[in-house]
């Protein structure tokens, strides 16, 4: 399902992966990351079961500093306020950009660490998107994984839906 699209970037919903995938066609400025982002946000407040995301930027490269400053810091703590659950957070880039960013890591001692989301970095889209549907899977089989009932004996199963 298409929930914004324009020449610079297209943000859908994939619902058999339960994933919201953006991919970054033409490089953002601040403002149209900002709106872009925005976008998927009103989206997902309005899906508060959305846990799964995928940025597709081998098209462009990599965001400006003050850029990824803002998602880290503005943006995935509104997410996490809305959803009020762990993000998965799968990134894709170009070949050299992902051979750049392992030859030159640093960590980023000034940006305080998020506890809610976690990220994986992908050169290939479909690798991203499977390592989403693994996670997914994992935790659906944790949720409905049979325990015993301590008074009674009885089972009961549990799934994020009937959990929250």
């Amino acid at each position: 399902m298409v929930i914004h699209q324009t020449t610079s970037v297209t943000i859908t919903f994939r619902q058999k992966e339960s994933v919201l995938l953006l991919q970054w066609l033409r490089k953002p400025d601040s403002v149209q990351l900002k709106d872009t982002y925005m976008r998927a946000l009103a989206y997902v407040c309005c899906n508060r079961q959305t846990y799964y995301f995928c940025t597709d930027q081998s098209l462009i490269g990599s965001l400006d500093r003050e850029q990824e400053e803002w998602l880290n810091q503005e943006f995935y703590p509104k997410v996490y306020d809305c959803i009020q659950g762990e993000i998965f957070a799968a990134v894709v880039f170009n070949n050299d950009h992902f051979k750049a960013l392992v030859t030159n890591y640093q960590v980023p001692a000034l940006l305080p660490q998020q506890h809610f989301i976690q990220f994986n970095y992908f050169t290939k889209l479909q690798e991203a998107l499977q390592w989403l549907s693994d996670i997914r899977k994992g935790q659906d089989e944790a949720f409905l994984a049979p325990h015993t009932g301590l008074l009674s004996g009885s089972r009961v199963f549990a799934s994020r839906e009937n959990s929250q």
